[in-house]
Order: C-alpha cells, then structure tokens, then sequence
C-alpha cells in the first residue's frame, strides 16, 4: 500500500500545507440533504454500518441523518460507536450523547472505554508504523479502533464538517449585514478584515501566528510563511471557501491514507461531510454571502432532525490527556534525541513539549519518528 511520504519540513512541522488544484464541479448537485442522501444510502445497505458519535453537533447530525434515511427507506438502522476517555472528563460528552440518542429512538450501540490505547506511540499506532513507517495524519489509532469494530462493513464519520459547516472569510461581513440589531465592534472589524487583500491578511496571519517551540528558527520562518499564505488564499465567496476544504493537501491525503488503512481490516472509510458531492452542495446553497455562522448553518440543513439546543450548543469536548499519555512521557523521558533532524528540531524543546501537560499536537509526526528511529 502506498502511502504519502512527508518531507523534513512537513514532519518537523506537523503539518501538511498547499491546495489542490481540483475545480468546483459545474452544474447544480442538488440540494444538501439530497445528496447526504444519495451518499449514506451507498452505505446503510452494509452491514455493519457504524457511525461516528461523540454527541457533539456533526457527529449527531450525521447521526440523526443516516437513522431518518434508513428509516425511510427501510433498512436497518446505522449503530452508533462512541469512545470513552475516562482520563479525559473535559471529553465526557455522555448528557449530549444520551440526549440525542433519546430523541432519535436508538438503543443499540457500542462503547468503546479508552485508556492509553491511542497515544501517538501506544500499540495501535505502532504495529502501523512497524508496517509503513510515517503515514499522515498521525492521529489515526481513535479511528483504526472504530474501523476495527466495523470490520466487513463500513464506518461513516462527520469528519469535516467543522470546516464545511464553519467559519467562512466572509462570515463577519455576512453577520452585519444580516444583523437587525447593534453589532458588536469585533465584527466590524473581522469584516474589514476580511475584505482586506491577501498580502495584508498574511500578514496579520504572521503577526498571530501558531508557533512551534521546538523548531530552529529559520525553520519556524518558513513554516509560518506556508501557514500565512495558506490562510491568505481563503476565498471571499463563501461557496468557494467551502470547497477549498477538499482541496486542501492534509485533508486530501489524510483521507486517502485513513480509507487505506481501513482496507486492510475490510473496512469502507467515509468521512461524509467531507464527500465532494456533499461538499459541492453546500457551496452551491451557501453562494457567495453563504450563513451568518455555522448555528445558522446547522439549523438550516439539519433543522428537522434534531433539536434546537443540540443545534445551537455552543460547548466543545476537550480532549486534553486523550491523546499524550504516559506513553509518550516515558518515552521522552528516556530518549537520547536521536531520530530527529536536528538542522530543523531542537530536541529539547521537543523533548519540554512532550513531558509537558498539554504537548502541541503538531509534534506528534516527530513523536513517531524518534520512535521508529530507536525501536529497533
């Protein structure tokens, strides 16, 4: 299986940056919820169907959308997979999840209780790396697990849709112009913002940026210039933007990738939300002033199927100690810096990161890295 070889600067950095050149398809998909439709019913005929669920609003939504259709349609009814972090109370989601699934009338699901099973280097993520060395995104033992327990059939997740059911560039000016009453003066300002040529936002962008401490700093430079400019080139047209999620090269790859390893348990991938019909859809009805916020967007796709406060819930797991856990720890603790490139990484700074109560993610490419580079 062939899988995406990062470059120095992608793995130091932890990320992958650039565009696809992949055109907005011409001509009228359809409605969204049509096309959902046409989608998940490729999907609900398998068996099993497994779908996603955290509680949070994508994932219910998905939810909410795949049982409305199968029952309609007669089919069995997708089985919700949820996973539980009991180091990890910020992720708790059980009141959102027992309400959506009591308004939906569903009763069979699975659990699945995470302890340190999914850390960057625990034993999912290295019997892969053993098999492949490096894949992207390295994040990808929360999902082999679910895709494990849908072996033979295939797991729909709502993967994307922060980002085709999110903020636009366009969304503070949007806002004003849909406000019927004061608008607070940050929005304003985020709408002159957004009208601002691309050399003046990325230059904002550089002025705020992310920063990676453990990176040398010519490294940091160049690294920050590719996330500015990333940022710079979000289109005005909300449509546009929203399809600029499908073309974007880490998501493109990490859903190539993640499909890939899902054949090898027999098992179909769908991220659904980020399926380029689906996609091209809500570009199509978002046009150019698209919602005034990704509420008003929920409420329009999916406002039939569940209720106002799930909708509308402003809350968001946090999944701090999830991920980074006493693997990773112990294994810094007892590294020698080796594996890493030291022209682009400082490997004490990495090795502070790690050992420290909140580690960046980005660093987690690296992470598995010095791994492959001493286990032997």
């Amino acid at each position: 299986m062939a899988l995406y070889t990062m470059d120095r600067l992608e793995i130091a950095g932890g990320w992958i940056n650039g565009y696809d050149l992949v055109p907005l398809p011409l001509g009228d998909p359809g409605e969204p919820r049509r096309v959902l439709d046409r989608i998940l019913l490729g999907h609900l005929t398998r068996t099993p169907c497994l779908v996603a669920f955290s509680g949070g609003r994508d994932s219910s939504a998905l939810l909410a959308a795949a049982v409305s259709l199968a029952r309609r349609e007669g089919l069995p009814l997708p089985v919700p997979i949820t996973l539980r972090y009991p180091a990890a109370p910020g992720s708790d989601e059980s009141a959102w999840q027992d309400a959506v699934l009591a308004h939906l009338g569903i009763t069979e699901r699975i659990v699945l209780t995470v302890d340190d099973e999914h850390d960057p280097v625990g034993p999912i993520a290295t019997a892969v790396l053993r098999r492949h060395g490096l894949v992207w995104p390295p994040n990808f033992a929360p999902t082999w697990r679910m895709m494990d327990a849908a072996r033979g059939g295939v797991l729909l997740t709502g993967e994307g849709g922060d980002e085709v059911f999110g903020l636009k560039r366009i969304t503070p000016l949007t806002k004003v112009l849909k406000a019927r009453g004061r608008v607070p003066a940050r929005v304003f300002t985020d709408a002159v913002r957004a009208l601002a040529p691309a050399s003046v936002r990325r230059r904002a962008v550089l002025r705020a940026r992310y920063r990676r401490p453990w990176l040398r700093p010519a490294a940091e430079e160049v690294l920050a210039e590719r996330d500015a400019a990333d940022a710079a080139a979000y289109e005005l047209h909300a449509g546009r933007h929203a399809w600029q999620f499908t073309t974007r090269r880490c998501a493109r790859l990490g859903y190539r990738t993640v499909r890939a390893l899902g054949s090898e348990l027999d098992c179909r991938y769908v991220q659904t939300f980020a399926e380029p019909d689906f996609v091209a859809a809500i570009a199509r009805a978002a046009g150019f002033w698209g919602w005034s916020g990704r509420t008003a967007t929920m409420r329009d796709v999916f406002g039939d199927l569940l209720p106002r406060e799930v909708l509308e819930r402003t809350t968001k797991a946090d999944f701090t100690g999830a991920v980074f856990t006493e693997r990773t720890r112990a294994f810094a603790r007892e590294w020698t810096g080796r594996g890493v490139d030291a022209e682009l990484v400082d490997a004490e700074a990495l090795r502070d990161n790690w050992l420290s109560p909140s580690p960046h993610a980005p660093s987690m490419t690296l992470l598995q890295q010095a791994w492959l580079a001493t286990s032997g």
